[in-house]
């Protein structure tokens, strides 16, 4: 069951007298749609899913003459990017019982996606009755809000704990989330049991490469332009080709360019994807560089 805080929705639309809305939703809470449309006076749904809290398409705000954004099912970054007063976040819950997984290590770094902020310390407390010490999570580093949790970029959270723990659960679904958690070094599973697994990116590909394509995005949190440009000079100065990509949504059309390597200056997760292949962020390639 999902909890869509109707309430809070209803508290920001009056206090703020909005009528036109631009709603960011995540693929799997688009089914919940027609009740949004009954407390927001004129929303404006967007086709594509909302992926985080770094994906708000302010420049839609004038197009469409619209008075707010709402971003749901994500929290307000504790520092990057920054928005207006008219962007708001509201931390839909997901309800499900309390997972019957134990991990075999001892003492678990315990952390949490947001939609799972207010049921994951059921599960601390299931933990301990099996006799684990549990150590929560500390405060994000950029992305992330509340002490504890994380994002698909900002581990932060789980970072800070290291030191105390012989591996982590992490309070989500899927893989996403724990596996960006993996990239530690530590075991890692979701709290369904699932283990995880860190990305690899093919950097040496890169250096065998002659044609490389460099995307970044334009909305706040997923635009690394100054990065980008400080790898294209440097690649070019190798005698390489490098082209710029910009784009809202990156697809499999991508692959129409004459590129042999991708470089992601947007969400650094998007390296992943199996038609950017090979691939990687651009942070990790300026590491290397």
């Amino acid at each position: 069951m999902i909890d869509l805080k109707i309430e809070d929705v209803k508290k920001v639309v009056a206090n703020n007298n909005y009528k036109k809305v631009i709603v960011l939703l995540p693929a799997g809470v688009m089914t919940q749609s027609i009740e949004l449309s009954k407390v927001i006076p004129t929303p404006y749904f967007m086709s594509n899913p909302c992926y985080g809290a770094c994906d708000v398409p302010m420049h839609l705000i004038e197009k469409f003459d619209a008075d707010a954004i709402f971003n749901f099912a994500h929290s307000r970054p504790i520092k990057f990017p920054t928005y207006p007063k008219n962007v708001h976040f509201f931390e839909i819950q997901v309800i499900r019982d309390t997972s019957p997984f134990v991990p075999k290590f001892d003492n678990i770094g315990l952390i949490y996606v947001i939609q799972f902020k207010e049921s994951y310390a059921k599960y601390k407390e299931f933990l301990e009755l099996k006799g684990k010490t549990v150590v929560l999570g500390e405060l994000p580093d950029f992305m992330a809000t509340h002490p504890g949790q994380i994002t698909g970029c900002d581990v932060g959270a789980a970072k800070k704990i290291i030191d105390k723990v012989d591996g982590f659960v992490v309070a989500c679904d899927g893989f996403f989330h724990s596996n960006a958690v993996a990239v530690l070094g530590k075991p890692t599973y979701n709290w369904n049991g699932e283990k995880a697994t860190a990305p690899k990116f093919p950097i040496a590909k890169l250096f065998i490469s002659k044609k490389i394509g460099i995307i970044t995005g334009t909305k706040p949190g997923q635009s690394y332009l100054k990065e980008a440009n400080a790898v294209k000079t440097k690649l070019e100065s190798q005698g390489k080709q490098v082209i710029m990509v910009i784009g809202d949504v990156i697809t499999q059309e991508i692959n129409n360019y004459d590129v042999e390597f991708w470089i992601t200056a947007t969400c650094p997760r998007m390296a992943e994807d199996e038609y950017l292949t090979p691939s990687a962020p651009v942070h990790e390639v300026l590491k290397y560089l």
